[in-house]
């Protein structure tokens, strides 16, 4: 170092892409969730069938069903009581309906829960008796469900109302009030996609200029003679122009010589052969001349060579371009009509008036086309339209005011002067008469005032009728029934003798029904007829519902990582040391614990956190706790959500807004769970002045650092890492869920059944559930649904598809198509971000970021710009750095000294041995050969070499 104030950079130093020592970093592990969202679809009494009472040994049936141990589960949360099983492994598991007060054999329960395989929380596991019977006093009920986790825990839920005899009897029986509801929903838009955008460039290359060549050489007789000859027309880079036969231009100069004379001068052209110039008199060539013609247009090196009485030459050379004139253009342009073509015929006015729009091409590959102009039989031309700058398509619009044949002429003329013409025959038919006439149109089915009665949202009404028309034909029927335009079918193809439509009138009372008929002139007549319609009212079931059970994976994946908060900052003195140590938040189970999160962790803790907060998302807590009962076995996933949404009537998207607001609440739950979580991380470094060794379990890194500068202090600064995730939540899978209540004879509370199944379960399901003639109507609603599903940039989705079964040999099987979840159906996320691509199965409905804190620590190093020695200090250490180089140059020529006697005795070389040794005398006290060895390498104060 020559100068002990040129360095000033950091010893650790953090770079502008956040480059820096990470002292501690453990990589979080991604992680995925499942859970359940419960869509309620919204469908009337009217379509489920009638519910009977149960008895007790239908439960009894209901215990050794398939499903028992949800069934079960379910029962004992409504606190019924709980005997003996007929078998040992259901011990504790039978149903009997006990009067007296509502209670259940608990520990039976748990450990039958436990013998089953199921996991029980330790909460659920610890559960006291006496906490359910005072909650049942209250008015709520024990209510068990399956965790986000995995395991089973338990909550309080509202305890079911009773449902009394007489309602039921009054909505199964009401058929004089009228209901009204508006079902429709508004459709999702289509996506809009956006185009990206790219990047360009240029490239710029420099040319060179071409250097002058010069001659010379030498003369005889010991003399040196000098010959010159230069081109001073044209100059270097001139622009020559000729005519399109050829560049006539002089070519002069000048040529000398420094003894002698020159005998001549010669001109070449390109690389033509050398042509002699002509002096400004015999034997002057102080200035030269040469007539030059050059037949093409480009560029041209022109080369004057001078030759010395003595033979001696030399030469210049310029290069110049060469520009022709065009030669003339004499040929007639291109010319072509597309439209119309020869003979066409076009439909004019009564009076034979037409519009004809003529089109065609025309090209010239000399002067360009300058003009197209086209005229009609005898009459003046007109130019018309060019439809491109080039005239290389064009338009022009005549009006044939007569009908019969005619003739259009187009001419096209050049720049020069060319001209082609070309011509087309078309022909205008004049139209008939306008058809002034109305058709007629008469509905003859169904009668006028006719009484006509069908469900709460709407009766079928067959019409039926006929229409004519005398001066043309019909085109069409249209039946306008509540504002609703429906088209009829005609009798066959362009037979409207006889017509049927189906229309559906969904308002009380004397309705009309009008039929309106068009000809093919535009004339238009109707007809009307009223009808008398009762509809009997419906409501939303509320004893049976058919319920969209959609399964949903919450999968996070790692994002960007970068510096965050700063936890600590300190300075050591030049020869200062320290210890520091890391705690984190990870060291103790408690912390740990309470610091967890479902972005990047497995822990109970995080998934009740999680939960708690989806809880306080929901807007309809009663369903939402509710849900919790359904499908409580050893395959069922955690009840996330609750949702409902009208199917009828043909609504293709009902079911999205539902979803929309469940993806909402994940996000905001998973916003407030993550900075929940964010905020109990907690790092502290702790630094000790003094060096000694200190153990503890909260301890995670220790380092001894030391500033070995002699004049600045040194500055460290510690901040906590934070890592990013994007959160995916997508839906995988879809079932369909029948929650029905029945009502047990002797029993004043109604009993609760769940059943779900898959996708090609549901024509059973419908088949036990809905009355026959709506089961088709529910099927077609329900792959609606699920086949215009929008993902969270709102494109549509078919998440369904029937598939026919096949044999062994790879062939369809008749009659076998069923209904299932698209196969390996999968949904990419792109982070615009980072450009890193995401593909999850199922279809994304929500993609979030959070940012959470690690434990990991990064630390920036950064050297004080104060200088602590004075200009003496400054001076002692200078004169030490002078003194180490000094020894290393010494030590270095020794070195060399014994390179150069190993290449001597190498080389066998005597002389150079003999100068050797004139340069490099033994000492005289030294007897032994002259041996040359390296010097020991000098050491610093500490002991450490010098280099």
């Amino acid at each position: 170092m020559t100068d002990s104030k040129s360095n000033h950079e950091p010893m650790i130093k953090l770079e502008p892409s956040g480059v820096a020592p990470v002292i501690s970093y453990n990589v979080p592990e991604p992680t995925s969730y499942s859970g359940r969202n419960f869509i309620d679809l919204q469908l009337g009494a009217s379509y489920f069938k009638p519910t009977t009472a149960a008895t007790p040994a239908s439960l009894t049936s209901l215990a050794n069903s398939t499903d028992a141990l949800a069934a079960l589960v379910m029962e004992a949360a409504s606190n019924k009581t709980l005997d003996a099983a007929p078998d040992a492994s259901r011990a504790g598991f039978a149903l009997s309906a006990d009067a007296g007060e509502a209670a259940f054999d608990l520990p039976s329960l748990l450990a039958g829960l436990k013998a089953s395989g199921l996991e029980v929380s330790e909460k659920l596991a610890n559960l006291d008796l006496r906490e359910v019977n005072a909650m049942q006093r209250l008015g709520k009920r024990l209510n068990i469900y399956r965790t986000l986790y995995g395991t089973l825990a338990y909550n309080y839920v509202d305890a079911p109302e009773q449902v009394e005899s007489a309602e039921l009897t009054e909505i199964h029986t009401a058929s004089n009030e009228r209901f009204a509801a508006a079902l429709a929903a508004p459709t999702s838009p289509d996506p809009v996609f956006s185009p990206a955008a790219g990047d360009g460039g240029m490239d710029q290359n420099a040319i060179p200029e071409k250097p002058i060549d010069g001659g010379g050489g030498g003369g005889g007789g010991g003399t040196i003679v000098t010959v010159n000859v230069q081109i001073n027309s044209p100059t270097a880079n001139a622009t020559i122009n000729g005519a399109h036969t050829g560049a006539a231009f002089q070519v002069s100069g000048a040529a000398s010589a420094s003894s002698g004379s020159i005998t001549k001068v010669e001109i070449q052209i390109g690389s033509g052969a050398f042509q002699n110039a002509t002096p400004a008199a015999a034997g002057n060539w102080s200035s030269w001349t040469y007539n030059a013609n050059v037949p093409s247009a480009g560029q041209v090196t022109i080369t004057a060579r001078a030759t010395h009485s003595g033979g001696k030459t030399s030469s210049h050379s310029v290069t110049v371009q060469i520009a022709l004139a065009p030669p003339p253009d004499l040929t007639p342009p291109g010319l072509n009509i597309t439209f119309p073509s020869g003979g066409q015929e076009f439909a004019g006015t009564v009076a034979g008036v037409a519009l004809v729009n003529v089109s065609g091409t025309a090209s010239d590959i000399q002067s360009g086309v300058q003009t197209i102009e086209v005229k009609l039989d005898e009459g003046a031309f007109s130019q018309a339209t060019p439809v491109s700058a080039d005239w290389s398509s064009w338009s022009k619009s005549i009006t044939v005011n007569s009908a019969g044949n005619h003739t259009l002429t187009v001419r096209c003329t050049d720049k020069a002067g060319n001209v082609t013409t070309k011509t087309v025959g078309v022909r205008v038919n004049a139209a008939p008469p306008p058809d002034t006439q109305p058709p007629t149109v008469n509905i003859t089915s169904p009668l006028p005032n006719a009484n006509l009665s069908g469900p709460f949202n709407g009766v079928s009404v067959n019409v039926a009728g006929t229409a004519s028309d005398t001066g043309g034909s019909v085109t069409k029927v249209e039946l306008l029934v509540d504002g609703v335009v429906t088209p009829a079918q005609p009798k066959a193809a362009n037979d409207w003798s006889a017509w049927t439509a189906v229309v559906v009138i969904s308002q009380p009372g004397l309705r009309p029904i009008t039929a309106r008929c068009t000809d093919a002139a535009g004339n238009v007549s109707s007809s009307i007829v009223a009808v008398n319609v009762a509809l009997i009212p419906d409501v939303v079931s509320r004893l049976n519902r058919l319920i969209l059970v959609e399964s949903y994976r919450l999968s996070s994946f790692l994002g960007g990582y970068g510096a965050g908060r700063t936890i600590k900052t300190f300075s050591l003195l030049p020869g200062e040391k320290t210890k520091i140590s890391i705690k984190t938040y990870t060291k103790t189970e408690s912390n740990a614990k309470s610091a967890s999160s479902i972005l990047d962790s497995f822990t109970q803790e995080s998934s009740d956190d999680f939960e708690l907060s989806m809880g306080k998302e929901q807007s309809d807590k009663k369903n939402y706790n509710e849900s919790f009962n359904y499908k409580v076995d050893a395959s069922a996933s955690a009840s996330w959500g609750w949702g409902k949404a009208s199917i009828s009537g043909g609504v293709s998207g009902g079911t999205n807004s539902a979803r929309e607001q469940f993806a909402k609440n994940i996000s905001n739950a998973a916003q407030k769970h993550a900075a929940r979580a964010s905020a109990k991380r907690d790092v502290q470094i702790n630094t000790s002045y003094e060096v000694k060794e200190e153990s503890g379990e909260e301890t995670s890194v220790e380092r001894v650092i030391e500033n070995i500068n002699v004049s600045r202090t040194l500055n460290f600064v510690f901040r906590q890492m934070n890592q990013e995730f994007i959160t995916l939540l997508h839906l995988v899978d879809v079932r369909i869920g029948f929650y029905k209540v029945v009502q047990v004879q002797g029993q004043s509370q109604p009993q609760n059944t769940y059943k779900e199944v898959t996708l090609p379960e549901l024509d059973s399901l419908l088949e036990e559930a809905i009355v026959p003639e709506k089961r088709a109507e529910v099927r077609a609603d329900i792959i609606r649904q699920l086949s215009n599903i929008f993902d969270y940039k709102d494109r549509r989705h078919q998440f369904v598809q029937e598939e026919p079964m096949r044999d062994l040999n790879g062939q369809i099987i008749p009659l076998s198509q069923y209904l299932r979840v698209r196969k390996d159906y999968t949904s990419t996320y792109k982070d615009e971000a980072s450009g890193t691509e995401i593909s999850v199965p199922g279809i994304i409905l929500d993609a979030s970021k959070y940012v959470l804190r690690t434990e990991g620590v990064i630390v920036e190093a950064l050297l004080g710009q104060g200088d602590a020695l004075d200009s003496y200090s400054h001076g002692l250490q200078d004169a030490a750095v002078r003194e180490k180089n000094l020894a290393n140059e010494k030590v270095s020529v020794e070195l060399a000294k014994a390179h150069l006697a190993n290449q001597i005795v190498q080389n066998k070389d005597a002389e150079a041995a003999k100068i050797f040794a004139q340069l490099y005398p033994q000492p005289t006290t030294q007897l032994a050969p002259y041996v040359i060895t390296a010097p020991k390498p000098q050491e610093s104060s500490n002991g450490q070499p010098v280099n």
